[in-house]
């Protein structure tokens, strides 16, 4: 019974959100003023999906250690932010190192544990919130080049951003081909991390992924680079997709949590829902610039 109330929730969340997140991502107007940057609306989502997925693994960090000053963290992904829209050339080495110098104030003033647990605080705070700046600039980067030139150009309202929403669906049919396989033939379990997750289902989700991005790379794929390029960027989002997945599933048993946050009805937290696309995003850059190196487009 439980479990029907659930999957009702999750149905529900599924009508809405699918509509909506389908006309952010495709909006083509600006969310600021003319004398500033232009901004979209999608980008301010991605924006809000990173400050709340960083809220979800503060929050976890904060259960072993209640009084901290882990909020360094929004102030830092707020000045990258602001530098990205900005157009403010600081070189990314000094970037990270302003964290790290927030990331040790944070730890000599408010870490009163033992040395040792010190230094396991700081690791955790610096790496997860550099994981969640790297998903929120590979995010935001969907609506310039070389990500943009991976696709045909369309002037269509609510269709000028068929590769943003390409790559979001595939990520979302890896999680769903991998959940429904691993159901109905799952047998051989794979990962020590997640004892649900079996090996059937993770190549029902990597094929998933694969088909889909292949086929949609035939019809709208920049015609300027070759057809194996949808497949090659189908099975990259199958592998990482599921990889990320796997990542904070071993983040939460670390944490001793079973759900990130319930700010999801049905489906947990951000962190819960978009684990895949944080992590597979950013290989998705990385192959829209080889492409762009190797291709010349």
């Amino acid at each position: 019974m439980a479990k029907m109330a659930d999957l009702a929730k999750r149905m529900f969340f599924v009508l809405w959100a699918v509509p909506l997140g389908w006309w952010i991502l495709n909006s083509t107007i600006s969310v600021t003023p003319k004398s500033w940057t232009y901004i979209y609306p999608g980008q301010v989502l991605m924006l809000l999906l990173t400050f709340l997925g960083y809220y979800e693994y503060k929050k976890m960090l904060g259960i072993a250690n209640p009084k901290n000053g882990f909020w360094v963290g929004y102030v830092w992904l707020a000045l990258q932010a602001f530098f990205y829209f900005d157009n403010t050339n600081i070189p990314s080495n000094l970037g990270v190192y302003i964290l790290l110098i927030l990331v040790a104030l944070e730890t000599f003033i408010w870490g009163k544990n033992s040395q040792q647990k010190r230094w396991m605080r700081a690791s955790l705070l610096f790496s997860g919130t550099v994981f969640m700046y790297i998903a929120m600039i590979s995010m935001l980067n969907f609506y310039k080049d070389p990500f943009q030139s991976l696709f045909v150009k369309n002037a269509i309202p609510m269709l000028s951003q068929l590769g943003i929403c390409t790559v979001v669906t595939a990520v979302f049919f890896c999680d769903s081909g991998a959940y429904f396989v691993g159901n109905l033939w799952g047998k051989t379990h794979f990962s020590s991390i997640s004892p649900k997750k079996t090996l059937e289902g993770s190549i029902g989700g990597f094929l998933s992924a694969a088909l889909l991005v292949g086929i949609v790379w035939f019809f709208i794929g920049n015609p300027a680079y070759p057809k194996w390029l949808g497949i090659i960027l189908g099975i990259l989002i199958g592998i990482f997709a599921q990889i990320g997945d796997l990542l904070v599933s071993l983040m939460k048993r670390y944490f001793s949590v079973k759900d990130a946050s319930d700010i999801i009805p049905g489906h947990g937290g951000i962190l819960d829902r978009f684990d895949s696309i944080f992590f597979a995003v950013p290989v998705v850059s990385l192959f829209a610039w080889l492409v762009n190196r190797i291709f010349g487009y």
